[in-house]
């Protein structure tokens, strides 16, 4: 086994925090490093903002143990959770050889990692920040976001830019020299091709006790969460007209969904900012925590923009009539010729 608690000289257990703004593909890279053949036992620790953790079920930790943490940025108002579940994976035997905690899109990772590098039995290897090639320089701009984005960018050991595919060598350039400019101590990288995530961004040991930062607002003034959820398939059609026309307020969306015309799947709903997508599940219903019939939509945006009554109406036209099976059986004898 590659024992990872020693490979600095103690037996501490090393710690990665995975930070970066809503949407900014967090998951994506953590399931892509967890995906690589690094022969070491992973714990993960995924937090979301809102009621229902919509990222722990996106995550496929096969070979390790992955641990929810709900109801807000674990910056805020879970600490005790995240305490209990560090103590716990630091003191169990036959426990992991490493710890990476994803964080909230809209918690401050610093905090984070001055709370997990806190414990007397854990090390803080390194904080990585995800940030948009496409979005991070408008979301750093806004006057709602702005400030939590550059925080974010500023705790960064590593930074790693993601969706460069959606922007283009050409875009990418400028983007690289904001940040750059930014953060100048940070490692920057552009999204590395396969088979690199584990070499880049694990055992690096490069985090910097300033970056441990201690203070930060309770983002719950900041942000909101509304949580939509049927236990009936949704009409895919209504859904996707609903999710088009989504108000700017909503900076975020994300969801496990079963739609009535092909009810045996799942379905994964994506938003940031315009950009949304909809596409079937690859992980197996058995593996996650979420209920496999139940559709689960949560929206994240500024907490004084977020009006839940005009989502909700929104909302109430993807769920398709509930027809009684004797009146539906009536309904087809009547059809009879």
């Amino acid at each position: 086994m590659n024992d990872s608690r020693k490979s600095d000289g103690t037996s501490r257990l090393p710690v990665t925090v995975i930070g970066g703004y809503l949407g900014a593909g967090k998951t994506t890279l953590l399931n892509r490093l967890l995906a690589e053949p690094h022969g070491m036992k992973l714990a993960v620790l995924v937090n979301d903002f809102g009621s229902v953790n919509v990222d722990a079920a996106l995550i496929a930790n096969r070979n390790g143990e992955t641990i929810s943490l709900t109801n807000g940025c674990v910056c805020c108002t879970i600490g005790d959770n995240l305490g209990l579940a560090l103590h716990d994976l630091a003191e169990r035997p036959d426990g992991p050889e490493h710890i990476i905690i994803e964080a909230s899109g809209v918690a401050d990772p610093g905090k984070i990692a001055h709370y997990a590098a806190s414990h007397p039995r854990l090390v803080l290897d390194s904080i990585v920040v995800v940030a948009d090639a496409e979005t991070v320089r408008v979301r750093a701009a806004d006057k709602y976001v702005g400030d939590l984005v550059r925080l974010q960018l500023a705790t960064a050991d590593v930074i790693v830019l993601s969706k460069t595919d959606l922007v283009g060598a050409d875009a990418c350039r400028p983007v690289q020299c904001w940040i750059e400019s930014e953060v100048p101590d940070a490692r920057l990288l552009a999204t590395p091709g396969a088979n690199l995530f584990a070499e880049l961004l694990l055992g690096q040991r490069t985090a910097l006790a300033r970056r441990m930062g201690a203070g930060g607002d309770d983002h719950r003034q900041t942000f909101a969460a509304w949580t939509f959820s049927r236990e009936r398939p949704l009409d895919g059609a209504a859904l996707r007209a609903t999710i088009a026309s989504l108000p700017p307020a909503v900076l975020r969306a994300k969801g496990i969904v079963r739609l009535a015309e092909e009810p045996g799947r799942r379905f994964v709903l994506q938003l940031v900012g315009r950009r949304w997508s909809l596409e079937r599940m690859d992980i197996d219903d058995s593996y996650d925590g979420l209920p496999s019939a139940r559709s689960t939509i949560v929206c994240i945006g500024p907490a004084a923009q977020l009006d839940p009554a005009r989502l909700e109406a929104l909302f109430a036209r993807v769920a398709p009539a509930i027809v009684p099976a004797a009146i539906a059986a009536l309904l087809q004898r009547e059809d009879r010729p």
